[in-house]
């Protein structure tokens, strides 16, 4: 199969090389497959490596709903045509969608590997209602360079991160209308699949950054129901794999090792 190469398929764009496994990566909200551009390089030598673009993302569809159990059944349209079943990989939204995947879909399903995710989005602290509410105010005040900006000093702080925080900047500007942006943000609170976790009985990591969004402690609550878990707790912040991805890369080939 040529290196990367770029197709289409039910409306989804997808980054398809490799033999082997598949490894199906998810990226996060506002995101896109170009994303995972160091772990497709890194994996394509073991695995078949998939990373989708999202419906409302990139160069998939632009149409709603924007739900997550609809964004999850476009992944299972295409998932369930491959010959066999797949590691599953995602961060923030693309971890949520992997969860509604497993349980739509849970044959097709190897494990899952769920960085910085969420089993509800529920927005119960004030903390998390005020990012929520920070989001849409730069959303609808600024528009979507000036939320670029934002968000890339919140994901990639410091000045060792300028030359990722650029990239994501221009990816984000480029990649997003704003229309759709808010739609699938809207489509997130009240969101869950937390009293369904026990019937994902797939290995699942749990990877919850030093600096994420979300204390460990609330993870760990939140996914606690789930029957084969381990969770891992890195040095980083909310979007790892972008910031650090040597490091990711290493921890997440020790987690496929392992199963």
């Amino acid at each position: 199969m040529r290196r990367n190469q770029v197709m289409k398929s039910h409306g989804l764009a997808l980054r398809s090389t490799g033999e082997g496994p598949l490894l199906l990566l998810l990226h996060g909200l506002g995101s896109s497959s170009l994303d995972w551009q160091a772990q497709i390089e890194h994996f394509s030598h073991g695995y078949r490596v998939v990373a989708l673009d999202l419906r409302g993302h990139g160069q998939s569809r632009q149409e709603g709903p924007f739900d997550v159990p609809t964004l999850a059944a476009d992944v299972a349209r295409w998932l369930e045509e491959q010959p066999g079943p797949a590691w599953v990989v995602g961060l923030s939204l693309g971890a949520m969608v992997a969860l509604e995947l497993a349980l739509q879909l849970p044959g097709k399903v190897s494990g899952l590997v769920l960085v910085n995710g969420f089993s509800e989005f529920l927005l119960e602290t004030a903390k998390e209602q005020e990012r929520y509410a920070m989001r849409l105010k730069w959303l609808r005040w600024f528009g979507m360079r000036p939320l670029a900006w934002w968000l890339g000093r919140e994901l990639f702080p410091g000045p060792e991160l300028a030359r990722v925080r650029r990239t994501f900047r221009l990816r984000f500007v480029q990649s997003n209308r704003k229309k759709t942006y808010k739609a699938l943000l809207g489509a997130l609170p009240g969101w869950s699949v937390r009293a369904r976790l026990g019937a994902i009985r797939q290995p699942v990591a749990i990877i919850s950054t030093s600096h994420d969004y979300l204390p460990l402690a609330k993870r760990v609550e939140q996914f606690a129901a789930l029957p084969n878990a381990t969770v891992h707790t890195p040095q980083g912040h909310h979007a790892w794999p972008a910031e650090d991805p040597s490091r990711f890369n290493d921890l997440l080939q020790r987690i496929l090792e392992s199963h």
